[in-house]
């Protein structure tokens, strides 16, 4: 009885073990064909939620996950944009994940009205010249990216942008998740309001109207610090800014094109690198003081002048070779020199213009300490003025009044602006619903649902953002396609069509992002000038994304041709175990057939043998 109560415990403790160690086969999973690994920043909790529904859906099309690294940027520049490429004991290009590289990063990016995307996409900035990290090479998307960039006609350079995303689209090297929304709360008296400008701080406030009063009370959950526009780079403070430093151009609200204000008109020399500028004879600052091309002039030489540590230096010395580029003709005119032509050289010539006549004065007394001007530095050109004794710090309240000298456009302006600080998202809230302010501020991260029960309007405003997976285009799958089954770039290309089409857009912006957000489409946002509205987002079927990579060589008769997926196609040793592989369920069982088959016959003999006895 005892050698069979023993026999009896080894039997059931080997099987017991061996259901132990065997997972169990989802039947929502698709047999891998290959692995890849996901690298993430683990600096933005939605995006580590997308990121992880993703890496699901991937599995579900034969994707395999060797490894997903959700990590600090401290982990990723190295294998990245710092990746030491061409450097002794290094590649000469990024490699992939498993070493030292990436396969697919989850980044995202925040663009301007006007999409340059020269730094990312062009050949010539492939890491480490540029930001190119996708090491993304198509020798016709330069030739049309250079076109775009130096086209100053905007209906052409429109097209040559639409030109540039549909290459994109078709490509992928970026594969768009999402695009960025913002959430303003307004009192349903207000009118005339860009949000999506607002967003930018590139706002028309002459065009502002409250139905109900003559002022408008815009609250902001940071405090007011900085009113020097040469070191200005605060969100908040540019929001009065906008409002009371106007430049030669500014975007209209219809369009979002640069069109003349101060300016009055311009001219373009024949090889576009020299752009003459006439004022506005209109144009005054809010002391009464004309706006002549002398105070634009200095304006620029303060910006590209190093002791006055302006904050735009760089950008502008970008452009222009030095003070000497920008020259006043005369009290009307004024003459830009470009180091070469660019399509948004409008731009360049939107920045506040100040009064030469007082702040040449204070420079003379106390040098280049702007914070000393006062009164000064903040008198400018724009339909509203500031008092200095109206910034104020303590109640972090900052109030304009309308600019006594605006005549440009025939606007009825306001008479006073007031930007306020209320740091908790439900204060400011409050205050919308008992009419102590009137606008607020996106910054909040407010939620549609968070204005249930007030009467008041609520814009989902497109925000100039995109998240997406960057391809590493030089991975031998997903970029070249060089060790898929075809072994073309155009087996590549279907892998990321793929896996863009198991992307569950609408399910991240609905569940995740609580519907402040939109599918993305392209690398550029669908709130830049140029947007190809044609084009629309790769929709999430799961069906079509197995066919495309059954298409790229993918198929059952290729694993049975070359064997289990663990060990034909997958480039990395050490898959995770959460990520292993579904058909392992059945080796598992394999492996323990000999051993139970060998403790049968033991225990037989054992029985037999005491039977015997």
């Amino acid at each position: 009885m005892k050698i069979k109560f023993i026999i009896s415990i080894l039997i059931i403790l080997c099987f017991s073990f061996a259901s132990t160690y065997i997972p169990q086969s989802n039947s929502d999973e698709t047999t891998p064909y290959f692995y890849i690994s996901l690298l993430s920043p683990n600096t933005l909790l939605e995006r580590n939620e997308w990121a992880s529904l993703i890496e699901e859906q991937l599995s579900k099309i034969g994707v395999g996950i060797a490894y997903h690294e959700s990590t600090g940027w401290g982990n990723i520049m190295p294998r990245v944009w710092s990746y030491p490429v061409g450097e002794e004991g290094y590649y000469d290009h990024i490699p992939t994940y498993e070493e030292g590289g990436y396969d697919i990063l989850f980044v995202g990016w925040s663009w301007g009205l006007d999409w340059d995307p020269s730094n990312l996409f062009a050949s010539p900035s492939i890491v480490p010249y540029g930001d190119n990290m996708y090491q993304y090479c198509n020798h016709v998307f330069d030739e049309k990216l250079g076109e775009y960039i130096t086209e100053l006609n905007d209906t052409v350079r429109i097209a040559r942008a639409k030109e540039l995303q549909a290459i994109l689209y078709e490509d992928l090297p970026s594969i768009s998740i999402v695009y960025g929304r913002q959430i303003y709360g307004l009192s349903k008296s207000i009118s005339g309001v860009d949000s999506l400008l607002l967003s930018k701080n590139e706002h028309r406030a002459e065009k502002w109207r409250n139905s109900v009063k003559d002022s408008i009370t815009y609250v902001q959950p940071a405090e007011f610090t900085e009113y020097n526009t040469f070191v200005q780079e605060s969100y908040y403070d540019g929001k009065w800014m906008s409002c009371v430093y106007y430049g030669l151009f500014e975007r209209n609200p219809d369009t979002h094109l640069m069109e003349p204000v101060i300016a009055k008109n311009y001219s373009i020399s024949e090889d576009k690198m020299a752009f003459t500028v006439d004022i506005n004879h209109d144009a005054y600052f809010s002391n009464g003081d004309k706006v002549t091309a002398y105070d634009v002039d200095y304006t620029y030489e303060l910006h590209m002048t190093p002791a006055v540590a302006s904050s735009s230096y760089g950008y502008l010395t970008t452009f222009f070779d030095n003070n000497d580029s920008i020259v006043a003709l005369d009290d009307d005119t004024i003459q830009f020199n470009f180091k070469e032509p660019y399509a948004f050289a409008l731009n360049l010539l939107s920045y506040g213009i100040i009064n030469k006549n007082l702040v040449q004065n204070y420079i003379s007394t106390y040098g280049y300490d702007m914070n000393a001007l006062d009164q000064a530095l903040v008198t400018s050109c724009g339909p509203f003025m500031l008092d200095i004794d109206d910034f104020d710090t303590t109640s972090s309240t900052v109030t304009l009044h309308s600019n006594p000298y605006w005549t440009i456009t025939d606007d009825d302006l306001l008479d006073s602006l007031i930007f306020t600080f209320i740091a908790e998202k439900d204060s400011a809230i409050g205050a919308l619903a008992d009419g102590t302010v009137d606008i607020v501020d996106a910054q909040y991260s407010p939620v549609e649902s968070d204005f249930e029960g007030i009467d008041a309007l609520v814009l989902n405003t497109k925000y100039l953002s995109q998240q997406e997976m960057a391809v590493n285009m030089l991975h031998p799958i997903i970029g070249t396609g060089e060790l898929t089954p075809l072994g073309t770039a155009d087996a590549a290309k279907l892998i990321r069509k793929a896996i863009s089409h198991a992307v569950p857009r609408e399910t991240i912006v609905d569940e995740i992002l609580e519907g402040v957000g939109a599918p993305g489409v392209s690398p550029m946002p669908d709130g830049c000038v140029g947007f190809d509205n044609t084009l629309k987002p790769y929709n999430y079927d799961l069906v079509l994304a197995k066919q495309l990579i059954e298409q790229a060589g993918y198929s059952s008769e290729y694993l049975n041709t070359t064997g289990s997926s663990s060990s034909v196609t997958s480039y990395t040793s050490n898959p995770t175990e959460t990520n292993a592989n579904p058909n392992l369920t059945f080796s598992l069982d394999f492996k323990w057939v000999i051993p139970l088959f060998l403790l049968s016959l033991v225990c037989s003999s054992i029985v037999y043998n005491s039977r015997k006895r």
